[in-house]
């Protein structure tokens, strides 16, 4: 599932996607306005940088064809598409101190396409699982343990909200765009997913909910 929305760099470049992203950090570096992101990405970048306590840089995001091709991307690049992001390694990271912890952070929220280089990690939002280093080795990956951070249901909003969203979608739940916003479709995703696990059917995401969701 993408949410790929269309911005000017020149316009909205300044705009806050969430508390530490903004529009202008996903540009394409040679230095075009327009702008594609997928936005169901946001809180799991949000996430990851509330999850490192350090600043996260991206270092590739949006390509426009031109540049991709300047620097040897596939045409078929999800760089291109706005659905890609390459987020480096940094010492400074709390908790995730390498690359493949960084790696099983993603595959715990539920990211489908995850590529392990030697300096930095690329994720995207393809349709089909695939997990490997830059070379082609698949990759099994682990996960790390997402902390519980308080209770969720409808009329809630934030990053846990975002990456509530991201990880029912990504287990076939329909919880809507990843916006960060608790609504009916969100409720009714969490409802449908206690109902399968055995769970309290409340619509309302406890330590139990949350836990059966990305820690177990």
């Amino acid at each position: 599932m993408a949410n790929v929305r269309t911005f000017s760099v020149s316009r909205d470049g300044n705009v806050n996607l969430s508390p530490d992203f903004r529009v202008h950090e996903f540009r394409s570096r040679d230095g075009a306005d327009q702008v594609l992101i997928d936005l169901d990405m946001i809180p799991v970048l949000q996430r990851f940088r509330e999850y490192v306590e350090a600043p996260v840089s991206i270092s590739s995001a949006y390509r426009t064809p031109s540049y991709n091709a300047s620097v040897g991307g596939a045409p078929t690049s999800y760089h291109v598409q706005g659905r890609a992001f390459d987020i480096p390694f940094s010492p400074s990271y709390r908790n995730l101190t390498s690359r493949n912890l960084m790696a099983n952070f993603f595959n715990s929220l539920g990211v489908t396409g995850i590529i392990v280089y030697p300096s930095f990690v690329h994720i995207d939002s393809r349709p089909t699982k695939y997990h490997a280093t830059n070379t082609g080795t698949p990759l099994n990956l682990g996960r790390v343990h997402i902390p519980y951070r308080g209770l969720l249901r409808r009329g809630s909003t934030g990053t846990d909200v975002g990456i509530l969203q991201f990880k029912l979608n990504s287990l076939g739940y329909s919880a809507g765009n990843a916006d960060m916003s608790f609504g009916p479709m969100t409720e009714n995703a969490v409802r449908q997913f206690q109902a399968n696990n055995g769970l309290t059917v409340d619509g309302i995401v406890g330590s139990l909910t949350w836990n059966r969701l990305f820690n177990t």
